[in-house]
């Protein structure tokens, strides 16, 4: 994961050294969404997918 981090640059709080707020440009990031910009949740969806297949 870390090849994939091109450039960061330091937003805030940067005497917390590690845990300071920096914006990372990455290039192929292999990267799964589970909550998207529309609300859908990929553990709800995939539990309840699960219960209807295992509850019939």
């Amino acid at each position: 994961m870390a090849t994939c981090i091109k450039s960061a640059e330091l937003i805030e709080f940067g005497d917390l050294g590690t845990e300071a707020l920096r914006k990372l440009y990455v290039e192929d990031m292999p990267l799964v969404v589970i909550i998207d910009s529309e609300g859908n949740n990929l553990y709800e969806q995939g539990r309840n997918a699960y219960l209807a297949a295992h509850n019939e």
